[in-house]
């Protein structure tokens, strides 16, 4: 294993693959949940990567709703590449099968048409990866085939270095393989669904394999941007460096989980012990979280991407990674073999890696001082108030406290905090108006008067639970209760000689009505006021006239009928009188 300079372990660091849009951004906080590194600082509710801390994994882009997390595209650099005059040819990732399969035999083709001189399979790579792997694993071995895994190991986990198997990626032997077959001036383009690939060709020791990388969106982008219908192109067939010894059957099964065991001649079903075969930030992280001495295994295979490189962050939005396996596994089975004569020597291509320890600031000590003040400023010194919930994207307060420690997170991140803070300065605001607040619950009984209402209705809170009308008339709560389409009220009533502003509202949820007053009367009212009363003038008005013909109506027919009724007496008196004998 080779030795790098500071000064390359600084570039390394700190390599810009993956950026966030802000304008996409809204504080959901699923990518910092995502992370498995938790390399996402949030400012200002906004979300950005730490490049230092960022193993390029590609999990937040997957995971983001609102696509605000996105692969910094290399397409440019690309099309200059062609556009110098020197042989470029294309290494594609053997998922590039899992895209489509109708299209899979038409890629060649219309990667020849982009202008690429040579398309190849990265496969050849992979079996030359396999192959050197066996030679040189031992107990306990990890495959480092997988770009985020070594720089994840290389960032976190310094102790499981030595056990890494020093072979490099298949893109970089197969990068190395198209130039000892084709000549040093033969630019090496990979395409892939990797975004941690990005960052592995940029790395000062590799920049002799890999002249650029793009996914295969990128490249499905580029195809759009051509007007390019693959389904109606002819198939091609790729080019051969010829380096590769035997046939690229397994090797083309590489991207799939357990891929490079199959490769290596090893079973991975989940029952051989002495293998074992991961895939998924998740599953990857716990391994390395275990002590060594208590597995008993040769070889570990592990893949940061879910079901392996066919649920890269590069993908095209096309199918999932259960049909992706099957295409896999299809075009394995049905791809043409090399059988042509050898190009070079396969023994003059460098598989050494280059595996360093990166100090991160992962590293540095948070003080336990530190730690409890955060947990204090949120409400949290008890561990009963410390609910865990995940809300943050942290999987403890303790460690979004950390983290605020860190100016990785602030403490605006914490739901219940800012729930509570958000209730205290409301109930601040409500004990603190001048405007008079009273509310009520589903039968109008009082449940809270704030000071205002105190004060300008004289009354304190021994009458908590009496019925409303107790204080004043009712009928506007009365009214709004009784609706059932009607959230709100507003009116303009006089008590006790004084004149109100008032507005009600409905708080369904609670089974609550809300009551603000306001004093008018030594106010000079603006036109919405006046048209507001006079509204109510009139409303007033005709209920009086019709009270008013009501009264007269029923006063007319109890008239007739007394004196109907007084007639009738009357009559029967002056009868009795003429019936006596005088």
């Amino acid at each position: 294993m080779k030795v790098i300079e500071n000064s390359m372990q600084e570039s390394i660091a700190v390599c810009k693959v993956i950026d966030t849009n802000v304008a996409h951004c809204q504080d959901c906080y699923r990518c910092v949940r995502a992370c498995p590194v938790k390399a996402i600082r949030i400012t200002r509710g906004q979300a950005h990567i730490e490049q230092e801390l960022c193993i390029h994994c590609g999990t937040c882009v997957r995971q983001c709703p609102k696509k605000a997390k996105y692969i910094i595209s290399t397409l440019d650099s690309v099309k200059e590449l062609l556009a110098s005059g020197r042989p470029v040819a294309a290494s594609i990732a053997p998922s590039f099968a899992a895209i489509d399969p109708a299209i899979t035999n038409k890629i060649p083709t219309a990667l020849r048409l982009l202008g690429f001189s040579r398309v190849c399979e990265t496969a050849e790579g992979a079996k030359l990866v396999a192959d050197s792997s066996l030679n040189c694993g031992g107990k306990g071995s990890i495959c480092t085939a997988c770009p985020a895994v070594v720089s994840y190991v290389e960032k976190y986990h310094h102790e499981a270095l030595e056990r890494m198997i020093p072979v490099v990626s298949p893109m970089v032997a197969h990068g190395r393989m198209i130039k000892e077959a084709f000549g040093e001036e033969c630019a090496v383009v990979f395409i892939g669904p990797c975004a941690a690939k990005k960052a592995e060709a940029a790395r000062p020791e590799n920049r002799d394999a890999i002249d650029a990388v793009i996914t295969f969106r990128e490249l499905f982008d580029w195809f759009e941007e051509k007007k390019f219908n693959l389904h109606t192109m002819p198939d091609g067939s790729f080019d051969f460096t010829g380096l590769a010894d035997g046939g690229l059957r397994e090797a083309r099964l590489f991207p799939v989980d357990g891929g490079m065991l199959k490769t290596c001649g090893k079973a991975s079903d989940g029952t051989n012990a002495d293998v074992i075969s991961l895939s998924g930030a998740g599953q990857v992280t716990s391994f390395f979280d275990v002590d060594p001495e208590r597995l008993d295994f040769r070889l570990v295979e592990p893949l940061f991407c879910p079901g392996g490189c066919i649920d890269g962050p590069g993908f095209p939005e096309i199918g999932n990674v259960y049909y992706r396996k099957n295409a896999v596994i299809s075009y394995a089975d049905e791809a043409r073999e090399y059988e042509g004569e050898r190009r070079g020597k396969q023994e003059n291509v460098d598989v050494e890696p280059w595996f360093i320890p990166l100090e991160t600031r992962a590293d540095e000590p948070v003080s336990e001082e530190a730690i409890q003040l955060v947990l204090q400023k949120t409400g949290k010194s008890e561990p009963e108030n410390q609910l865990n919930c995940g809300a943050c994207g942290y999987s403890s307060c303790r460690e979004n406290a950390i983290a605020v420690v860190r100016n990785m997170a602030e403490l605006e991140m914490c739901m219940p905090y800012m729930r509570r803070l958000a209730q205290q300065r409301a109930d601040r605001i409500i004990e603190t108006t001048p405007t008079a607040v009273v509310i009520v619950d589903k039968d109008l009984k009082i449940i809270h008067m704030n000071p205002a209402f105190h004060k300008m209705f004289m009354c304190s809170n021994s009458i908590l639970g009496r019925h409303i009308s107790y204080i004043f008339d009712a009928r506007d709560f009365d009214a709004l209760a009784a609706s059932e389409d009607k959230d709100e009220l507003e009116a303009v009533r006089t008590y006790y000689g004084t004149k109100y502003h008032i507005t009600l509202y409905t708080m369904r949820g609670e089974d609550q009505y809300v009551g603000m007053f306001t004093d008018i009367s030594r106010m000079k009212l603006d036109e919405g006021q006046m048209h507001l009363i006079e509204r109510q003038l009139l409303v007033n008005a005709r209920e009086l006239l019709e009270h008013q013909i009501s009264f007269s109506q029923e006063m007319a027919h109890q008239l007739g009928r007394n004196t109907a009724k007084t007639e009738e007496l009357v009559k029967r008196m002056l009868d009795l009188y003429e019936d006596r004998d005088l």
